[in-house]
Parts: C-alpha cells; sequence; structure tokens
C-alpha cells in the first residue's frame, strides 16, 4: 500500500506520499489509512470524533479514494493561485475540475473519465 502510494505521488510531481494521505490519525480533519487485519480503512478524524469512515478489502478501490481527495485539494490549491488570471464572472469550478480530470489522468485514465 505504501508503495503504491508513494508511485502515485510520483506521478504528480513533486508530492510526496505524506502530501497524499497519511499513514497515522493527524485529528485535523485529513484523512489517514488504518491496516487491521488485512482490511483498509479510509478514517477521518476531527476534535477526537470520527467523521469519516470507509472500509474495503481492495487495494484499488482505496487508491482511487486517496486520488480523488488529493487531486481535489491540489486542484483547488491551483485553482486559488490562477483565480486572478481568469476572466471577470468566469465560473472558477470549471477550471479546478478540469485540473483534478488533468491530475487523476496521470494517475489512472479510468479514474479520470
Amino acid at each position: 500500500m505504501q508503495t503504491a502510494i508513494g508511485d502515485m505521488a510520483a506521478r504528480l510531481d513533486g508530492v510526496s506520499r505524506n502530501d497524499l494521505v497519511a499513514l497515522s490519525p493527524q485529528d485535523a480533519a485529513g484523512p489517514f489509512i488504518d491496516v487491521r487485519d488485512g482490511i483498509l480503512h479510509w478514517v477521518v478524524v476531527e476534535r477526537g470524533q470520527e467523521l469519516q469512515r470507509r472500509t474495503t478489502g481492495n487495494l484499488d478501490e482505496l487508491l482511487h479514494w486517496v486520488a480523488l481527495d488529493a487531486t481535489f485539494s491540489m486542484a483547488l490549491r491551483w485553482e486559488l493561485g490562477q483565480r486572478g488570471s481568469f476572466p471577470t464572472g468566469r465560473d472558477t469550478r470549471i477550471a479546478w475540475l478540469a485540473k483534478q480530470i488533468e491530475l487523476l489522468r496521470r494517475l489512472d485514465t479510468e479514474w479520470a473519465e
């Protein structure tokens, strides 16, 4: 799992594995992966309260969750940095969605579709 996440990070230029997902609780509303008895858990905790938990036995499904979350955050940061260059009145959600799809395509063309 760690190797697969590291491989994903390498395809996203300048991103480390730790930038994509934590492997231990962060308690800052960021996702982390918990592996117990061969089951993969995607968990989000904030202020000691579990906000989200997804469970799978399929590594590809977990990687898809990591990719969606990470590329969404990356695309939003990119859009914020580009905001001044967009025409006035343009819906910037179009730009960040296009950026997210571009990033997903680097990881897996099916995820981009």
